[in-house]
């Protein structure tokens, strides 16, 4: 079922497709739930999945200059509710998982699970900030298909770019539609957002990490540093994924993320 959510005065445009207990999937920067579509489609099989357009994303309206994660999250809590659905496990790819672990910190009565998939809790350093503002002057200039053009292709392990031509294209194509409003909006909204380790060393959930070995943007340094970090998080490393896994290794991604859900639901 695809449908609209009305929040003041926007809408949200949203998906839900299966039967069963819920997990909802939050796409990242430059993406739209469009890019869930295959991996969605498999988990409704045995499960309830939500997927939505972040604001000025897809077919979803612009509601500010500046989104914030905690409002993109209250946004999924707003859908939740809206459908009845009490509990769902939350799973962010990339800068969706900003937007979960905005949601776990602020609505853990209705978080099932919690799972970042190529994402960290980290706040941005000063570097990571200055790339970004970089990139909203690019925007401001009219010229955010440089970005689109250099930004995708990062996403894919260097070694898969020819075997997933095809679905580099298509990730292309996703980011070039979705307005320069909404790209600046997402882009201060990951400026601004804190550190969250604390959601992982609080959660009273399952809570799982899943990281790319060939991650163009996710060091192994990283990656290890927080699996030593939360040691109560299951932590799964997908050997041969960038950071679009589960487009890359969707089989191994969704063993992973059924297994997780197996133990949330059990």
């Amino acid at each position: 079922m695809s449908s609209f959510f009305g929040q003041s005065n926007t809408k949200i445009h949203y998906r839900l497709i299966g039967k069963g207990e819920c997990i909802v999937l939050i796409h990242g920067y430059l993406e739209t739930l469009e890019i869930w579509n295959d991996f969605a489609e498999e988990l409704s099989k045995s499960y309830r999945v939500l997927t939505f357009d972040m604001p000025g994303h897809g077919m979803s309206d612009e509601l500010s200059e500046c989104n914030s994660v905690e409002g993109m999250a209250t946004i999924a809590n707003e859908i939740l509710m809206h459908l009845e659905i009490s509990k769902a496990v939350i799973v962010g790819h990339s800068m969706g998982g900003y937007i979960a672990l905005a949601f776990a910190e602020l609505f853990p009565s209705s978080t099932a699970g919690l799972c970042l998939f190529h994402s960290t809790p980290f706040a941005d350093g000063e570097q990571k900030k200055s790339n970004r503002m970089n990139e909203i002057e690019l925007i401001l200039k009219g010229e955010k298909k440089l970005i689109v053009e250099d930004a995708l292709p990062l996403r894919f392990a260097n070694m898969n770019l020819m075997k997933f031509r095809s679905e580099v294209n298509r990730a292309k194509a996703i980011a070039l539609d979705i307005s320069d409003g909404g790209v600046v909006a997402t882009l201060k909204a990951m400026v601004s957002r804190p550190d969250r380790n604390h959601v992982f060393q609080k959660a009273n959930f399952p809570t799982m990490m899943i990281f790319g070995m060939r991650d163009n943007h996710i060091s192994l340094d990283v990656a290890s540093d927080l699996a030593n970090r939360h040691k109560n998080t299951r932590t799964v490393y997908l050997n041969n994924s960038g950071h679009m896994g589960f487009i890359e290794e969707k089989g191994q991604a969704l063993v992973a993320i059924k297994s997780f859900l197996e133990c949330v639901f059990s």
